[in-house]
């Protein structure tokens, strides 16, 4: 049974990026892309320390709830490394550290926090309305509408080589 519930819940994930993604889009500086998306660059967040002690911050993202960070590795400011979140509620955010990363993802992020799996969509052109889509155990799936995503020009380049 338990095995069941994983299949589906890895099934159930994938379907939802796959809808996702099937939607085609730009990512155009400082314009919005698709309905309420505005996208732009990392230096319109020239003072935020999120990311201090890291190799920086690489991509942001905002949804209703949350301010996403995702921070480079300090030896490899292309690579992504750690993932911030702060609650726009007060409370307290998450904060992981990447295993694993495929480069040859290239339309997500993506975190594991023991059970509980974090994918931050890149808005691109197959994924127009981007989602921070949170897996947690035994099958519940959470996700989130991107309204605000900023990224590093080393990064925009480094993802659009997939």
């Amino acid at each position: 049974m338990r095995l069941i519930k994983s299949i589906f819940q890895k099934s159930l994930t994938a379907a939802l990026l796959g809808i996702s993604l099937s939607v085609c889009a730009n990512v155009n500086g400082g314009k919005a892309i698709a309905e309420h998306l505005t996208t732009g660059s990392i230096n319109e967040l020239a003072n935020d320390k999120t990311c201090d002690g890291t190799g920086g911050i690489l991509a942001y993202a905002e949804t209703k709830d949350y301010a996403l960070y995702i921070c480079a590795d300090s030896k490899d400011i292309a690579q992504p490394r750690y993932y911030r979140s702060v609650n726009k509620n007060g409370t307290t955010g998450v904060k992981l550290t990447a295993k694993t990363y495929n480069p040859k993802q290239g339309n997500y992020f993506e975190f594991h926090n023991g059970d509980y799996v974090y994918m931050l969509q890149i808005p691109s052109e197959n994924i127009k309305n981007p989602v921070l889509v949170v897996e947690f155990p035994y099958g519940s799936v959470y996700a989130q509408k991107i309204t605000r995503f900023l990224i590093t020009g080393e990064a925009l380049s480094h993802i659009s080589k997939k």
